[in-house]
């Protein structure tokens, strides 16, 4: 009766070159698990977050693209939202002057106005470009020279308007509201701030 060795052919307890490698990759995924639960802030991994600010600025210098942590996309988002509100309230208070001014020249003047649709199509546009330059100027976007660096970037302001009109889907003029007090150093100049 012969009696099979069930063992294998390393019976010396040596290590097969195998179990290292499997014991290599297994810490390393434990390690990016760390790190990645460090990055959505559940842990905290101490010198990480220099690593990783080291990473960004070396990223960002290379592609000339900003890379925005939670805290600066909500405050983006903040800042936007705010544009929208401070760009709404100026039309609005605009137009109800022009409207109030139209029909102070209307009354004092019945023969100006419009008769004709036509008329009233061109009347009506050329009100909204009143409220536009208006607007503009109030704000002081009619001073925007978008060539300017923006905010120590490899960008200028132009190129971030772009930006945040496609990413946030708001008009050119939100987009600049919202650029000039966040990185427009002209703005600052501009306001004072």
């Amino acid at each position: 009766m012969n009696i099979m060795n069930i063992q294998g052919p390393n019976t010396t307890g040596q290590r097969s070159t195998l179990d290292y490698s499997i014991v290599g990759c297994f810490t390393l995924i434990l390690l990016l698990f760390i790190l990645l639960l460090d990055a959505y802030e559940y842990v905290t991994v101490p010198g990480a977050s220099q690593a990783r600010n080291q990473l960004h600025q070396g990223l960002e210098d290379l592609t000339g693209m900003e890379i925005m942590t939670k805290q600066e996309l909500a405050q983006l988002t903040l800042e936007v939202e705010q544009a929208k509100v401070v760009v709404h309230d100026k039309k609005q208070e605009v137009e109800e002057i022009v409207e109030k001014v139209e029909l102070m020249e209307h009354e004092l003047k019945p023969e100006t106005a419009p008769i004709t649709v036509e008329e009233q199509k061109e009347e009506k546009e050329k009100e909204e470009a009143i409220v536009e330059k208006t607007v503009e100027h109030e704000l002081g976007i009619d001073k925007w020279c978008g060539s300017c660096q923006w905010n120590h970037m490899n960008f200028n302001c132009d190129k971030r308007v772009s930006w945040l009109m496609e990413r946030y889907h708001i008009d050119e003029l939100e987009a600049k509201e919202a650029s000039l007090d966040q990185g427009c150093h002209t703005r600052r100049n501009l306001r004072g701030t």
